[in-house]
């Protein structure tokens, strides 16, 4: 009842300060109109805006029609959950993934604001401390959370409440005085403030949080800056124009307006697997599941980031090699999630299957470096021709094209085990991988032949010899994988092996 009544209370505020500001710009235009038309003499070039100057009353379809497109807004824009979410991820009370980096100055806060707080407990007595400690007593909460999975709050009813109060009585406060301020600032700085006096920031998540904090108040004072900048030469160019700047200048923001929502829609349709791990209790079966999910999906992006590389590598083809680039980036950041939410997925787990665990870290470790790898044949690659380097021999194209064939067919074999998830084929990839480790041998002794002969440069042999390297290491991997894999489906199903890796 707390939080309804706050959420009240901050929704009026809002709609005090905000829905004036909304309806502003329009209403003005609105009685501009009305006052011109009202003197049919007048010269639009010479008439002055002196009825602005008195007292309006908005009219009551201009509020209900601005409310509506507010709370319309507010309630299908993916933008406006991408702010929320952003304000309760930086003032969640648990750690996990965090979404902003560390940076210089949020480490100096953070370190010096633990000498401050060594220095100031150093005098307070044992006591007193265990006090205070007891009054930020988090087992409830955490067991709380627990209970309800997916559906837990970020933090309590306490500090929701107290952000929900304070935050809709500094904006209603400053609206009666007609001070300006942003609603958005007022009530973000509100929610940080309560989660470090929450003690949410804890040690190991304090610098990416206050770098969150800092990123948010350096956009907001870069987007005040820029509108600033922007209105004097929209205006300025209006001037100069007329009519025919001011259609182009529209042209342009609806285009902007679209690509910036095409943009916005791209990141928030990026789901990567490690969204779906935590969000339940799990048992044996679930998580099974889930994991071949996610690693043939990730298998499949491997395998096409290969072939598409060593594609725009014979061919020389920027464009190719660029697509290879920036999806072994998105793999990167999906096996790094995987990776973070490990943790979590452990504490889900139902007891019985606590075991699972250790075979999960193992397949997602073997995932995260078969993805180390690809990056290191992906970037060189890229670079390569990039920077207009010389293309590769003839002979050197013939040698990729026929070990991309080969590796992607493995590749292929290899996710169909994991999809199907048979434990009885790892002697078969085993056999696959030896033929392919040999013909890399033969391609290495056959560049060392080149150098010898003075056939290729210095950056021909590191690029090649880099390539075949991490190719070894791709299957060196994915035979480690398709083990770590069968192991944790035989425990799943109650089988024990232990021997034969």
């Amino acid at each position: 009842f707390i939080v309804l009544v706050g959420t009240f209370a901050l929704a009026m505020a809002f709609a005090g300060n905000d829905l004036v500001n909304f309806i502003g710009v329009p209403l003005a235009g609105f009685e501009s109109y009305k006052a011109f038309i009202a003197d049919p003499g007048a010269d639009p070039n010479l008439f002055l805006m002196t009825s602005l100057t008195e007292k309006i009353k908005t009219p009551t379809y201009f509020l209900l029609i601005a409310g509506l497109v507010m709370v319309i807004t507010l309630w299908t824009s993916r933008k406006a959950r991408s702010v929320i979410k952003t304000s309760v991820d930086l003032g969640r009370q648990e750690e996990g993934e965090e979404r902003f980096g560390s940076t210089l100055l949020a480490r100096t806060i953070v370190r010096n604001s633990n000498a401050l707080n060594n220095a100031i407990k150093s005098v307070i007595p044992e006591k007193v401390m265990d006090r205070i400690d007891r009054q930020f007593d988090q087992k409830p909460f955490v067991k709380k959370q627990k209970k309800l999975g997916s559906n837990a709050p970020a933090f309590d009813l306490i500090r929701a409440s107290v952000t929900l109060v304070v935050a809709s009585i500094l904006i209603a406060f400053a609206t009666s005085l007609k001070l300006p301020l942003s609603t958005t600032y007022v009530t973000f700085m509100v929610a940080m403030g309560t989660s470090l006096s929450d003690r949410a920031w804890g040690r190991e998540s304090a610098v990416y949080r206050i770098t969150g904090v800092i990123s948010v108040i350096g956009g907001w004072f870069f987007t005040a800056f820029s509108a600033f900048v922007a209105s004097f030469v929209i205006a300025y160019i209006i001037h100069l124009g007329g009519f025919a700047a001011i259609l182009v200048l529209m042209v342009l923001v609806a285009f902007v307006v679209y690509r910036t929502h095409a943009i916005h829609r791209r990141k928030h349709d990026l789901v990567t697997p490690a969204g779906s791990i935590i969000s339940e209790k799990m048992n044996g079966e679930k998580i099974a599941d889930q994991c071949t999910k996610n690693v043939s999906e990730i298998l499949t992006d491997i395998n096409s980031i290969y072939g598409i590389t060593l594609d725009g590598l014979t061919s020389e083809s920027y464009k190719q090699l660029r697509k290879s680039f920036k999806m072994v980036q998105s793999l990167n950041k999906e096996t790094k999630q995987l990776k973070d939410s490990v943790s979590e997925t452990i504490i889900n787990l139902e007891e019985n299957f606590i075991e699972t665990g250790h075979y999960y870290v193992q397949v997602l470790d073997y995932l995260r470096e078969m993805a180390h790898s690809i990056t290191f044949i992906s970037k060189p690659a890229f670079e390569h021709v990039d920077n207009n380097h010389k293309p590769l021999l003839e002979v050197q194209n013939m040698e990729l094209k026929e070990l991309s064939a080969k590796v992607k067919g493995f590749m292929e074999e290899v996710n169909k085990t994991i999809k199907s998830r048979k434990t009885d084929q790892v002697n078969y990839h085993i056999q696959e991988q030896q033929k392919l480790l040999a013909v890399l041998d033969i391609m290495r002794k056959n560049q060392i032949k080149r150098i010898k002969l003075n056939e290729v440069g210095t950056r021909n042999s590191m690029l090649y010899l880099n390539l075949l390297a991490e190719t070894k290491n791709v299957l060196l991997q994915a035979i480690n994988l398709v083990k770590s894999y069968r192991d944790f489906n035989l425990y799943i199903s109650g089988e024990n092996l232990i021997a034969g890796k």
